[in-house]
């Protein structure tokens, strides 16, 4: 069950499960006829856990769901529904920098310069490279918008059914599923070759989303988070983004190799 302040958010979350379930999606429970203007409710759905990254059943059972929701615009015209907004990736990875920049003294009190230094580099020669990349020539869809693996629920046959509608908007599929490879890479050693091995469906994948593995993402979200915790919180969960972060600035080079070999770049330009 989840209330929403603004009833119109309650109605475009009805409104998705209505289209999914009257279309055959078979990755997403339908909601139920309770609740009211602002509450919708969900059936739980029980023996399901969150999808671990770490284990290759679950990266495929995720992708599977992720690429049936999206080739659901062969039935759905997305884009013609008021209540879905286009998901602006150059404004919001920019804003992103803006904002970790912003809190630049904090992060450097636990990074220290050199590693700040680095992720803003890493962070704006991407977005440059991004600005330069196509995509493939496909038609826009739905895309959950938030493919965190807890987002992600695997019952005990496997099956993977998406929750959490929230973030919910309209694009490029090759984009959610750059954002599903961001929040897989550091669970296998940032091993992009790996991923892309396992499952020759990403090999088709257009010059934007490659370009995007180049952007340090996750590493910007979860300092900037840590940014908005009391001083005591920060020091808990710096505990815990340090030595990732460290490692991420260690394998970026490599990950930055792979995505400019696929672009067809010279593999060492930065």
């Amino acid at each position: 069950m989840k209330r929403y302040a603004d009833v119109r958010d309650a109605i475009k979350i009805r409104e998705i499960h209505e289209l999914l379930q009257t279309v055959g999606y078979p990755f997403c429970t339908p909601i139920t006829t309770k609740g009211n203007a602002h509450i919708v409710v969900q059936p739980w759905i029980t023996d399901a856990i969150p999808v671990n990254f770490t284990k290759q059943s679950d990266r495929r059972a995720s992708l599977k769901a992720l690429d049936a929701l999206h080739e659901t615009e062969s039935v759905v015209d997305w884009e013609s529904l008021p209540f879905l907004k286009t998901y602006a990736l150059l404004d919001k990875w920019s804003w992103r920098l803006k904002r970790f920049l912003g809190n630049r003294p904090t992060i450097v009190s636990y990074l220290g310069e050199d590693a700040v230094d680095q992720i803003e580099r890493y962070s704006e020669q991407a977005l440059a490279r991004l600005l330069t990349s196509t995509a493939r020539d496909v038609p826009h869809t739905l895309l959950h918008g938030d493919v965190v693996h807890h987002n992600l629920l695997k019952n005990t046959e496997g099956t993977v059914n998406l929750i959490d509608f929230d973030l919910a908007c309209t694009g490029h599929p090759d984009v959610e599923i750059a954002l599903w490879l961001h929040r897989v890479l550091p669970k296998v050693d940032y091993n992009a070759p790996l991923l892309f091995n396992e499952e020759p469906r990403l090999q088709v994948l257009g010059q934007q989303p490659i370009a995007m593995l180049q952007y340090p993402n996750e590493v910007l979200r979860e300092w900037s988070y840590l940014t908005t915790l009391p001083e005591e919180r920060q020091q808990i969960l710096a505990q815990q983004l340090i030595p990732f972060t460290e490692l991420a600035l260690t394998r970026w080079p490599q990950l930055c190799r792979f995505s400019n070999n696929l672009l067809g770049h010279d593999p060492d330009l930065p």
